[in-house]
């Protein structure tokens, strides 16, 4: 019986090791891992209709449409400042800036995460190296 248990157990990571092999491959090669593009910390401070965003998320994606590639960054804003987490930070040239405000100042209000404005895009050209950036929303128009 034991023996049978052993060998089920040498079979299915026999198999199971091209699997694994190839989603290691994936996770190291996309999201510059070893051998990938080096990612520089942004950070900065972001206003909205004047006043700092007290709550709210700024992503940077590559442009492709300007031949930009390699994993894109992003961070959290708190009390208007950001910055991209360590392991998050974003690849040198042009990016599409994707900046997102939240309803709130209190724990449970930041969990609900309601919108304050639709989601704001502008581009913006990083160095490859730290940088801070800052942005400005203008006010939502009324509806």
């Amino acid at each position: 019986m034991r023996r049978l248990a052993m060998r089920m157990i040498r079979d299915g990571l026999r198999a199971a090791a091209p699997i694994i092999a190839i989603v290691g491959f994936a996770v190291f090669s996309g999201c510059g891992g070893p051998g990938g593009p080096p990612r520089y910390p942004v950070s900065g401070s972001v206003t909205y209709a004047g006043s700092p965003l007290a709550l709210g998320r700024i992503s940077f994606e590559p442009d492709t449409s300007q031949a930009n590639q390699g994993p894109g960054g992003y961070g959290d804003i708190v009390n208007g400042r950001y910055e991209t987490y360590r392991t998050m930070g974003a690849v040198g040239g042009p990016h599409r800036v994707v900046i997102e405000g939240y309803a709130g100042d209190t724990p449970e209000q930041r969990l609900r995460r309601r919108p304050l404005f639709p989601p704001f895009i502008t581009t913006v050209d990083l160095p490859t190296g730290k940088v801070e950036i800052d942005f400005a929303v203008p006010a939502a128009p009324a509806r």
